[in-house]
């Protein structure tokens, strides 16, 4: 295992400080509150966040009384279970129209609660469409309680500009996770690039793919079975957590164990590069954690790049590059030192 630098640690509190700051006045730890949208699928990103959430709210002395994904959310048990408490939103990339199955969950819970105090944890803010744009905005103003906190400052820009409500910028939740041990690579370099929609170009990746000191993958999928097999290998601190607690008790639990089971599958596959090459903003972060030297590509439309001018994530062992032959650039004059 390799320790995380004391430079990298201090990185870390720097920007856990930064959120605790912007956040200070929003939760206390007498209240009763409800966390939503578990992120049940394999963008280990989203684990990273909500892992990260997880140990935010324990420094805040706060233990969620309801938890749901946006598919298994039942609103009779939520208001049953927080009373007049607020609402937390998972955080992430995800606010806007480029992917359009989570806003609608979120603005339903804003329809169905107005004045109550509604939290969305920090997200990048992306649409296409105005009209969406506008929607949003209209549901904002109606509900007359919500709080979005915003990973960048174009997204502060657009937020502040659209909406009315109490905008604020906060580093990424994954943070709260803390420094990570790293294992030994067996790679020279780990070129984790998205194979989805925010890709932002096909690389031509056929002279690289040959070369044998060079690893080409994005996130993992969910192995055969991973949900069953999860359960049978969690059967006695499940079955605990539900005598302790009941339902809701198993799936703070369960949940959590699913973010830190995925979120291992992450961090085994960072580690293997002695390098890595990422265009995902938690390749960069997790990496962060892990204390990787690593370069940064952007994605479709400038969420990576953004979030590190405005965190100022650069520097050190960390680089951005703006294309895969300025990258691949980096790589070679890291080896070669």
């Amino acid at each position: 295992m390799r320790l995380v630098s004391e430079g990298r640690i201090a990185d870390i509190r720097r920007l856990q400080d930064i959120v605790l700051e912007q956040t200070a006045d929003l939760l206390n730890s007498s209240e009763r509150v409800a966390l939503l949208d578990f992120p049940d699928y394999d963008n280990i990103g989203d684990s990273a966040i909500y892992a990260g959430e997880i140990a935010f709210l324990e420094r805040k002395r706060l233990k969620p009384s309801y938890v749901a994904s946006k598919d298994n959310c039942i609103w009779s048990e939520l208001e049953r279970r927080i009373g007049n408490g607020p609402i937390l939103l998972q955080g992430g990339g995800n606010f806007g129209d480029l992917w359009p199955w989570f806003q609608p969950f979120r603005e339903e819970v804003l329809e169905r609660y107005p004045g109550r105090p509604v939290i969305q944890f920090p997200q990048t803010i992306f649409y296409r469409e105005q009209a969406n744009i506008d929607r949003t905005a209209r549901l904002i103003e109606r509900h007359g309680a919500f709080t979005l906190l915003v990973r960048d400052q174009r997204s502060f820009d657009l937020a502040t500009r659209s909406f009315q409500c109490d905008v604020r910028m906060c580093p990424d939740m994954a943070y709260f996770i803390g420094p990570i041990e790293r294992g030994e690579p067996d790679q020279d370099l780990l070129l984790h690039l998205r194979r989805d929609r925010e890709a932002a170009t096909a690389h031509d990746l056929r002279a690289l793919a040959i070369d044998p000191r060079i690893l080409i993958a994005d996130w993992p999928a969910e192995p055969p079975g991973f949900h069953m097999n999860s359960k049978l290998r969690d059967v006695l601190p499940l079955a605990l957590a539900y005598l302790r607690g009941g339902k809701q008790s198993y799936l703070s639990t369960r949940y959590h164990r699913l973010a830190w089971l995925r979120l291992r599958r992450g961090f085994d596959l960072l580690s293997r590069g002695r390098t890595v090459i990422t265009d995902r903003l938690h390749g960069h972060i997790m990496s962060f954690l892990l204390d990787i030297p690593h370069c940064v590509l952007d994605n479709s439309y400038g969420k990576t790049s953004t979030y590190m001018e405005t965190w100022c994530t650069a520097g050190g062992n960390v680089s951005r590059a703006a294309s895969l032959a300025e990258a691949e650039a980096w790589y070679r004059s890291a080896v070669a030192a």
